[in-house]
This record gives C-alpha cells, structure tokens and sequence, in this order.
C-alpha cells in the first residue's frame, strides 16, 4: 500500500473539497449576518416559526432553518453560534441541525429536476417527490420527539440581540457587522473543517467506504427490484448522477418501466446512507465539533434509514 501517495492524494482532495465548501460557506456566513443586521430573517423567519412552536425550539431556530434554503453551510453555523452562545441546549440544536436538511432538499431540485426529467420524464419528479416526502416525515418526528422531550421554551419570538435594537441600521453599517461578525465565525469554523476533511479524505484513500460500498452491493439482490436495475442501484452508492444516466437508458430501450425505476432508485438512495457518512464527517465535525458532530451523524443516519427503509417498504408493497 502506497502510504505516501494516499496522504499527498487526500492531501489534493481535501483541497480541491475546500474550495469548492469555503467559498459558498463564507459567502453564505457574510449574508446571513447582513440579513440579520437587516432584519430580513425576523420577517421570514415567521414561515417556519409554526414548526419551531410545535417542536418547542427556539425562535431563532427558525431563522437558521430559513438561511438553509440559501446556503445549508450558513444555517448550521447559525446554529453553533446559538449553542456556543448558551441560546439554545444540545437537543434543540441536534433536532434543528437535521431539520435544516429539509430545505437543503427543496434547494436541490434546482439541480436534480433538470438532469432527471429529461432522462426519465415524470418519473424524475416522482422519485424527487418521494424523497422531499421522506425527509418531511423526518422533520415532522423530528418535531414530535422534541415536543416530547423539550420544554417550551419562553420569551418573545424575536431574538435578544434583534428586540434589543432600537433601530434598523444602514446598509453600509449593517455590512459593516456583518463582516465583523463572519471575521470572527469563519476562522473558528475552519480550524475545525479543515483538519477533520482531511482526516475523511485519509479514510477515503485507505478505502473504508468503498469498503462499505462493496459490502452494501451484497444486499442488493435481497431487495425485491428486477435483476436489470442493479446496475442502477449500484451505480446510486458511487454517483447520483450516474444512476440517473443508467436508469434513463434502460427506461428508453424498454427494459424497466417507470415504477421499477422510481423503486430501484430509492433503494439506491437507502443503502447510499452509510457511504454518505464520507461527506457527513467533515461537514457536522467541522462546524460543531468531534462531540456534538458524531451526535449528528449517528442520530442523521439512524433517522435516514428508518424512514427511508420505511418509504422503500411501503413503495414495494403498493406496486
């Protein structure tokens, strides 16, 4: 095994990872802080404060989920600042974190729908549907644990720091804090998200999660889908994309039809949970630490294949 070559490989790959998350990161700190400055997330945050009232979160939970449309990377660190600030406790922050991938879903058929509607027509939608159905229901048990578990929380809807205010400032001095606010978020993001990439991209290299990956195609022919979409769902573990190309060819030559290829796709989509923890790693670790991020990615996971094994299930049993 080529030890040298793996570190300087995750060493490229790290980088090449970086700069394609710490332009969009910065970006989307910066203009959350200006909307915030603005006043712009008090007056949309009201969309998602009925949610945030039903889980008995906090306010500015709803805040951070509506910057999550935007930019997911932004809304998370919304929600470390909160935590680090003592705003909000541990739970409240897990339960929003994972939450905050709702939106992010929403955001992604600006990029989903374009490549899957031309290959599979309607089908596309469906499937695009089938998971924004999947991760509401999510959210929506999310909601019910914390309205369970969580008191209710107390004060007014608007956030200390805003209520506080007794005016609006100026655009110029709103970016002002904006910037001096992101210069102080940024650094202690990085100094966490960059180390902890680079340890992903090591295991990477080594092979763990193709590892993983070739232990998951073992399960495949156990999932009632016809012989022909395995190619499909193997091609889901490695690339969304390359799923998509392979299903279209096979839905244009006759040999699937339209729900075979929607179910193939969910499976794919199931048993990518675990090999997805590659980019789960340096993304929760780097903004919320080594403690509070493995919380996220456990209870993520857990949450992802409950429902969605249950979406595949009940898929199987109406066909």
């Amino acid at each position: 095994m080529d030890i040298p070559g793996i570190l300087a490989g995750s060493l490229i790959s790290t980088g090449k990872f970086l700069l394609t998350i710490i332009p969009v990161f910065v970006a989307g700190v910066i203009l959350a802080q200006l909307f915030v400055e603005l006043g712009w997330i008090d007056k949309l945050s009201w969309l998602a404060r009925p949610l945030m009232r039903l889980g008995h979160l906090h306010p500015e939970c709803a805040g951070s989920f509506v910057v999550a449309v935007v930019s997911p990377t932004a809304g998370h660190s919304m929600l470390a600042r909160y935590h680090r600030e003592n705003r909000i406790g541990r739970s409240e922050l897990i339960i929003s974190a994972i939450m905050n991938a709702l939106p992010g879903y929403i955001a992604q058929g600006r990029s989903v729908l374009p490549v899957t509607m031309p290959l599979i027509g309607i089908f596309g939608l469906i499937y695009y549907g089938l998971v924004l159905l999947a991760d509401l229901i999510k959210t929506l048990i999310l909601l019910a644990i914390g309205r369970l578990v969580l008191p209710r929380p107390e004060g007014a809807d608007l956030s200390p720091r805003t209520a506080s205010r007794p005016q609006r400032p100026t655009a110029s001095q709103a970016l002002a804090n904006s910037l001096k606010d992101a210069r102080k978020i940024i650094p202690r993001t990085l100094r966490t998200l960059i180390p902890f990439a680079w340890a992903a991209f090591v295991l990477i290299g080594f092979g763990v999660f193709d590892y993983l990956a070739r232990h998951l195609e073992a399960l495949v022919p156990y999932f009632p889908v016809p012989q022909v979409a395995l190619p499909i769902i193997a091609a889901r573990l490695i690339s969304p994309i390359g799923a998509y190309t392979i299903a279209g060819g096979l839905m244009s030559e006759g040999m699937l039809g339209g729900g075979d290829i929607v179910a193939a796709l969910l499976v794919g989509t199931l048993l990518s949970t675990l090999p997805n923890v590659r980019y789960l790693v340096p993304y929760y670790f780097g903004i919320f630490g080594a403690v509070t991020g493995t919380q996220l990615v456990i209870v993520s996971t857990v949450m992802r294949v409950l429902v969605f094994g249950g979406m595949v299930g009940a898929v199987f049993l109406v066909r």
